[in-house]
């Protein structure tokens, strides 16, 4: 209700002057203490019904999903099929509202989970994960504060929030990438990964289509077994982690989870080359996730 009243005052506020509005101008008129509204605000950033901009002449302004939402509810994002997840497991528990609780507070950052289900499997000082929610794509993870199993409320203190942006591959990936064909030796593709410093090379085809992959781990195979005169085509991989240029980061970051792998080749609707995503290019695109994910 804190989150209607705080977000229906600021959509109020913007209508009259079309510009951005400071949080002293909500708390004012909502009669509400102005750190709290500051708080608030935070929390419908993360849904993705507020937006801000620093400096003084910054301040917030109502997103178009907050102006649908005050037309109809129903549009507000809903967390009714959103598991807690326990020791990477999903469990039966499904949270029905995230609630942001003090992220300005230097000792500690906690949010409290609305739930559905049996909260009395878990137990306080056990870590939990949330999301990817539908939405804005968050995710939470903490340790478990406190329990409250009547008023079916669970607090956690946060040890990593992160939103997954919407972004295609194709405006992140490096399109730099050394390439070798399948009739190469063995021998030449080590001289070049050790000139150009790379631990693995895409194989292709005379076309520029995709054929395979090859690796130091395909190459240190071929010299253990002493086959110093093989070509790529004997020791490459034809089992490709592929995506293409219009998937999202998030269907990347599944791939690269799945299949145990940092990077993924990009191709395009025919099957052509056209670049490489690695994990170091989500991480820097994804701000503070860099050592809190690990693939």
């Amino acid at each position: 209700m804190t989150q209607r009243e705080i977000l229906l005052a600021l959509i109020e506020l913007y209508n009259k002057g079309k510009s951005m509005i400071k949080s002293k101008e909500v708390a004012d008129m909502i009669g509400k203490d102005e750190g709290t509204v500051r708080n608030v605000i935070i929390s419908l950033k993360v849904l993705g019904l507020v937006e801000s901009k620093p400096g003084p002449n910054g301040g917030y302004m109502p997103t178009l999903k907050a102006f649908e939402y005050i037309r109809n509810p129903s549009v507000v994002p809903v967390y009714d099929k959103l598991s807690i997840y326990r020791n990477g497991i999903e469990t039966d528990i499904k949270v029905s509202n995230i609630e942001i609780l003090d992220i300005t507070n230097p000792k500690g950052n906690r949010v409290l989970l609305k739930v559905t289900g049996d909260i009395g499997k878990l137990r306080i000082g056990e870590t939990i994960r949330i999301g990817p929610t539908p939405y804005s794509r968050l995710v939470v993870e903490g340790l478990i504060m406190h329990i409250d199993e009547v008023r079916k409320e669970i607090i956690i203190d946060v040890s990593r929030m992160v939103s997954i942006p919407k972004e295609r591959i194709g405006n992140l990936l490096s399109r730099k990438l050394i390439t070798v064909k399948g009739d190469m030796s063995i021998m030449d593709v080590a001289s070049t990964f050790y000139r150009e410093a790379i631990r693995g090379a895409p194989v292709v085809n005379n076309d520029g289509k995709l054929v395979g992959i090859i690796t130091t781990a395909d190459i240190m195979k071929a010299f253990y077994e002493r086959k110093f005169d093989a070509k790529v085509e004997d020791f490459m991989r034809t089992n490709v982690i592929t995506i293409t240029e219009d998937e999202d980061i998030f269907d990347a970051i599944r791939k690269m989870i799945a299949n145990e792998v940092g990077r993924l080749l990009v191709v395009s609707n025919s099957n052509s080359l056209v670049g490489i995503i690695t994990r170091t290019d989500i991480l820097r695109r994804i701000a503070g996730l860099e050592g809190s994910w690990a693939i």
